[in-house]
């Protein structure tokens, strides 16, 4: 496996946007409908300065999986940065989406929010079916716990939905431990909440 780290390309936009679906549980889908794939197919250079692929080791260099993570200071330019494209795309649906924000609000606002000054923020992790079991994740946890190293961040922070047993299990056995949670959210006839996880990082020395 290869990673490949900050490539605004067209294919990797396209991957980002199925991925990052993915990594959030279709949550882009529940707050933009049909729309959420072009919204996050859209060049956003932040996104990919901040983003790395995981790539196969065949002829095609196939993605395997993608890690988006940056340092805490890095947040707020996030923030920014999505709510215009908010705006850009809400158009005509800016009824639904406020009305979709106004009930998922308490893990709108838990998301990313509340970290220390030294947190390297781990927004999103997803690998594709096809490659799972194969221990890619620990390939981009690494990669994040390098980057985090490089930014002198003194732990890896992370935001998994409660109900993702799977995930929960992946992070606990990479020495995560819970250290918040959000307010439960129902929408309809599920309901979301957010468990944050955090692991200190060893620095040499």
């Amino acid at each position: 496996m290869e990673l490949l780290a900050g490539q605004p390309k067209p294919a990797q936009a396209a991957h980002f946007a199925i991925l990052a679906q993915m990594a959030s549980d279709d949550l882009f889908t529940t707050l933009f409908g049909a729309r959420a794939i072009a919204l996050l197919e859209t060049r956003n250079d932040f996104s990919h300065s901040h983003t790395s692929f995981l790539l196969a080791d065949d002829a095609d260099c196939t993605v395997a999986g993608m890690l988006h993570a940056y340092p805490a200071q890095a947040a707020r330019a996030n923030s920014r940065r999505t709510l215009w494209l908010l705006l850009r795309y809400a158009r005509f649906q800016a009824p639904r989406l406020l009305a979709m924000a106004f009930l998922l609000r308490d893990v709108l606002d838990f998301l990313g929010e509340s970290l220390e000054q030294d947190d390297f923020y781990i927004s999103m992790l997803a690998i594709y079916p096809q490659f799972r079991g194969a221990g890619l994740s620990k390939a981009l946890l690494t990669q994040a716990h390098r980057l985090a190293a490089s930014n002198y961040c003194a732990r890896l922070v992370l935001d998994v939905d409660e109900s993702n047993t799977v995930a929960r299990a992946a992070y606990a056995a990479a020495g995560f431990q819970q250290i918040d949670a959000s307010n439960e959210v129902r929408l309809g006839g599920d309901s979301i909440k957010l468990l944050r996880l955090a692991k200190p990082i060893k620095r040499a020395g």
